[in-house]
C-alpha cells in the first residue's frame, strides 16, 4: 500500500512538474511505461541471462558435449545465431535509450511537443524491440542449452521430432564464449548506465 502511494506521488509530481516529456509520457498509451533507467536495468537482466550460455555449456552431459564437438566454449551451434541477434538488438536498445536520455537531459526544457512525441516513439520502439524480441531470442537460446542438460534421451527425441540436430555447427561461426563475453560486457554497461541515470530521469 505504501509503495502504491509512493508511485502515485511520483506520478503527481511529474504531471505537475515543468517537464513536458514526463507529462506526455504519463498521459499517452504505451505497453511499457517504466523509466529509461528501469528499462536499461531490464535490458541488463536479459543480457545477463544470455551470458549464462557459458556456464550452461560447461555443465552439459557427455552426450550433448559430443554433439557440440567436445570443446563446448568454442562450439558454434546453429541456434546460437539467435544469441548474437539478441546481443545486437540489446545494443541498439541501449544506444537508442542513451540518445533519448541525452536529449532529455540536454534540452528537456526546450523540446517542442513534436520532438517529445518523436523521442517517445523512439523510446517505445527500442523498448519493445529489446525487451520483447530480444527477451524471446534469449529465452530460446537458454532453452536449447537446458534441453541439452537432459542428455541423450530427450535430445534424441527432439532431433527425431524436428528432423535435425540443433547442436550442429551453424553457417555463421558464433561461438558460446564469444556470445557470453559480449553479453556480459553489455550487461555491465546497461546496469552501469541505469544506476547513473536513476536519480536524474525518474520517468
Amino acid at each position: 500500500m505504501e509503495g502504491d502511494d509512493t508511485v502515485d506521488d511520483r506520478h503527481a509530481a511529474a504531471l505537475l512538474g515543468d517537464s513536458q516529456y514526463q507529462k506526455i509520457k504519463l498521459r499517452r498509451y504505451s505497453l511499457f511505461k517504466q523509466s529509461i533507467p528501469r528499462t536499461l536495468a531490464l535490458q541488463g537482466l536479459i543480457l545477463a541471462a544470455l551470458a549464462l550460455v557459458a556456464p550452461l555449456a560447461l555443465t552439459q552431459p557427455e552426450s550433448t558435449r559430443a554433439l557440440l564437438g567436445g570443446d563446448v566454449l568454442a562450439a558454434a551451434p546453429k541456434f546460437l545465431f539467435l544469441g548474437a541477434y539478441a546481443t545486437a538488438i540489446e545494443l541498439v536498445g541501449v544506444v537508442g535509450l542513451c540518445y533519448v536520455a541525452y536529449r532529455r537531459l540536454a534540452t528537456d526544457d526546450s523540446l517542442s511537443e513534436r520532438e517529445v512525441h518523436d523521442l517517445l516513439a523512439l523510446e517505445d520502439g527500442v523498448t519493445h524491440l529489446s525487451l520483447v524480441t530480444g527477451g524471446v531470442a534469449v529465452a530460446v537460446v537458454d532453452a536449447f542449452f537446458l534441453l541439452g542438460l537432459a542428455g541423450d534421451p530427450l535430445v534424441g527425441r527432439f532431433q527425431a521430432l524436428a528432423g535435425r540436430n540443433p547442436f550442429e555447427p551453424g553457417l555463421i561461426p558464433v561461438t558460446v564464449i564469444g556470445v557470453a563475453i559480449a553479453a556480459a560486457v553489455l550487461a555491465s554497461v546497461a546496469f552501469g548506465l541505469s544506476r547513473l541515470l536513476r536519480a536524474r530521469l525518474p520517468y
